[in-house]
This record gives structure tokens, C-alpha cells and sequence, in this order.
């Protein structure tokens, strides 16, 4: 196994605040509508007529640490293709409105993509939206794929036209488990820490039924928020439940919070984060220090040199800076979409669906295992996971990809 190695807390990691300007409108339209893409074919002598993509995700708001950068990594990848002919002559055109983590606004950026723009693929990045919008999706056949890893998407019996990006939160925690007891050994005691959201709410079934199948014991469960600041109160309950291992779903904020909180009460439990939990941003905001240890399960890579992606992202793509996991995450779903569309008979939502259905690319380590697979079985491109741990400032795989353990 390579050893792949990010420093999180030097100068050359570091990002800007970005601020909002004040007065957002209710939801920012930041991809310009043109010709409807429905009425495009593969036929070169329509080639001005773009091919549109809707994403429908939170720029702003609890989740724009995961967003900006894959939505700056989607744009760079489009612009390249589109300067070497697009697909069959057709550029590819982004459709994107800022949804802000905000379940109304992301109805109602779905509903302007596809009524009014329609594009015969959308993206969404919540649990929450995608709920919201499931029925609704299946029933006008838009092919959609979103950042949501929540077991259901990967359905296709359930849910015949959503797709997941990667290894589902139930596995994810299926994995964490088993690495707690391997590494606790039976008895050991477990906390969970989510948001009391869709989202947060997804993988905690198949964690409580897996402490008990493991012989573990569940000593806590703490709700905090995916944009928490702070989690004084909950820290103070994990330590007087003391648990060995707090397993945290959540996003940047929610889970920074726990930490740093836990540690400055003096909680010494092993922090174990699922995919959104453990990134670049959550690890910078909760500290060198109290980040010192902490371990992340996740399907996505981090920069390294066993990632040949980054590679093409430098030579295609200079103009893209401080690229991190979510970057690549990014990058490698807009080329599963470009391969797609490329093999599409047609762009509409059906034929669309159907070249999703017969993905299977090589990404290059960009995902656990390294190829993404969609079956007409299967709407989940991998079920594998890698462990990470922050080991003196940077972020080190500590183990090969893993599958789930079998329930």
C-alpha cells in the first residue's frame, strides 16, 4: 500500500474565508439557461445545442466545505471537455443553483432545472433533498445522482432513478464497528454523535443493530447539529458515559464541534468519523491538537501519490488550486457523467439511466477500489472503504480498501 500523506495545517493548505454578501436571494442561479437540453440528439449537426446538467446543491450553508470545491473541480472538468468538442460536439453546459442546505430551496431548484432549463440529469447533495424529492424524481425519470449515501439510493428496485456517489453511510458504520471491535475487542464501549436530521438519522439502525450482533455495548447517542459551533453540553454527557469510541455522522461543522469539545472537556475516547465527518476542512477546524488521532472511514481519497487523478486534474485543469478530497470527489463524477453521455443512444432521462446502469470506470483511486460501478442491480459505485487517521498533522491511510463486514 502506498502511503498517501496530506499536511492539514501548514500555509500551503490553507483557505480564505469566504463571506456571503448580505441579502442571498432565496436561491442563486449560477449557470446560465439555454436551449432545453431534451430537445438535444446525438447528431453533430446540432452541435451548438448544449447538453445541460442541473446541480442543485448548497454552495452555501452547513455543507459548503464538501460543495465549493467538487462544484470548482465539476466547472474546471466541464471547461476542459467542452474545449476539446464536448461530448459529440455537444458541449456540456452546468445548470447551478445554490439550494443552502435548505430543503424548500432545493425543490424548488429541482423543479426550475427540469421545467424550466430541462436538463435530463440533476445532482443533489442532501439526504434531506433527496427524500424530498425521491417520488418525484422517479416519477419524471430524471436520472439523478446524489451525494447523499444513505443504503436506499443504492436500490434501484426502490428508487430506479437515483444514483449514490459512494459506499453507503450503513456500510460505512457496518465497517467502523467492526474496526471498533478489532480494536476494542467485545465490551468495548460505543457513542454515536449525529445531527437529529435524514441525514444524521440514516446510518443509526444498522449501528445499534450492529452493537448488539458485535457484542459491544452502546453507552450514549448525542445529537449535534450540522452547523454547530459548539457542543459543550454533549461533550460533558459523553464523559460521564465514558465511551472507548464515538462513531460521528455528520459534516464539517457538527463534527469539528464534538471534538473540540470533547477534548476540552477531557474526554480521551477514539473519535471514529464517517466520510463527511473526516475531511480536510472538519480536521483544520477542529485543531492540530485535538485533532491529533482522530480516524476516518471513508470511500472517497485524499491528494496522494497512489491517486493518479490528481495527475490529469493538474495537466487539465492548472487553474485549480488547493484541490482536496472533495475535489477529486468533484473531478470523477463529472467524468462518470461525461462517460455517460458519451455512450447515451439518446439525452434523454431513460436512455441516460440506461448508460449510467453499464458504468464501469476506472477513476483512477479516486475511490475505494478504484473503479466506479453502476449495475441495473446496483445504483452504488463501490462498497469499499479505507480507514484514515491524522497522524502529526497530516492525514495517512491505515488500512487497504476495505469491504463491509457481512451482517
Amino acid at each position: 500500500m502506498q502511503p498517501r500523506m496530506l499536511h492539514l495545517f501548514g500555509a500551503h493548505h490553507s483557505r480564505a474565508v469566504r463571506s456571503l454578501a448580505a441579502g442571498l436571494a432565496a436561491f442563486t442561479i449560477l449557470g446560465a439557461a439555454c436551449a432545453p437540453a431534451a430537445s438535444v440528439n446525438r447528431s453533430a449537426s446540432s452541435s451548438a445545442a448544449p447538453i445541460k446538467i442541473g446541480y442543485v446543491w448548497g454552495v452555501t450553508g452547513a455543507i459548503a466545505e464538501i460543495v465549493r470545491p467538487a462544484s470548482e473541480a465539476t466547472k474546471a472538468y466541464f471547461d476542459d471537455l467542452n474545449k476539446h468538442g464536448g461530448i459529440n460536439g455537444h458541449p456540456v453546459q452546468m445548470v447551478e443553483i445554490d439550494s443552502q442546505y435548505q430543503v424548500p430551496l432545493a425543490q424548488e431548484g429541482y423543479k426550475k432545472v427540469t421545467t424550466e432549463d430541462n436538463v435530463p440529469l440533476v445532482v443533489l447533495a442532501s439526504t434531506g433533498d433527496t427524500e424530498a424529492l425521491a417520488q418525484q424524481i422517479n416519477a419524471d425519470k430524471v436520472p439523478t445522482i446524489t451525494f447523499s449515501c444513505d443504503e436506499k439510493w443504492a436500490k434501484p428496485d426502490q428508487n430506479p432513478y437515483v444514483f449514490t456517489i459512494c459506499t453507503t453511510y450503513q456500510d460505512q458504520m457496518r465497517a467502523a464497528l467492526a474496526f471498533t471491535k478489532q480494536r476494542g475487542g467485545s465490551g468495548a464501549k460505543v457513542a454515536f454523535a449525529y445531527p437529529d436530521i435524514p441525514f444524521g438519522q440514516a446510518p443509526m439502525a444498522t449501528g445499534r443493530q450492529e452493537v448488539s450482533r458485535l457484542g459491544l455495548s452502546l453507552v450514549d447517542e448525542e445529537k449535534v447539529g450540522a452547523a454547530a459551533v459548539d457542543a459543550q453540553s454533549q461533550a460533558l454527557n459523553l464523559k460521564a458515559t465514558n465511551p472507548d469510541y464515538v462513531i460521528i455522522q455528520n459534516v464539517a461543522g457538527g463534527a469539528s464541534a464534538t471534538v473540540r469539545s470533547a477534548r476540552q472537556v477531557g474526554l480521551g475516547a477514539q473519535f471514529v468519523g464517517l466520510n463527511y465527518a473526516f475531511d480536510e476542512a472538519t480536521i483544520k477546524a477542529i485543531g492540530p491538537q485535538a485533532a491529533e488521532g482522530y480516524i476516518g472511514v471513508g470511500p472517497s481519497a485524499f491528494p496522494g501519490p497512489s491517486v493518479g487523478l490528481l495527475q490529469e486534474m493538474h495537466d487539465k485543469a492548472p487553474q485549480l488550486k488547493d484541490i482536496n478530497m472533495r475535489s477529486i470527489v468533484g473531478w470523477s463524477l463529472a467524468g462518470v457523467i461525461a462517460d455517460a453521455l458519451e455512450r447515451a443512444d439518446s439525452y434523454d432521462g431513460p436512455a441516460i439511466r440506461a448508460a449510467l446502469e453499464k458504468t464501469d470506470l476506472d477513476v483512477k483511486g479516486a475511490i475505494a477500489g478504484g473503479r466506479w460501478q453502476y449495475t441495473a442491480e446496483s445504483h452504488v459505485p463501490t462498497r469499499k472503504s479505507v480507514f484514515y487517521q491524522v497522524k502529526n498533522g497530516t492525514i495517512e491511510p491505515i488500512s487497504d480498501a476495505l469491504d463491509p463486514p457481512s451482517s
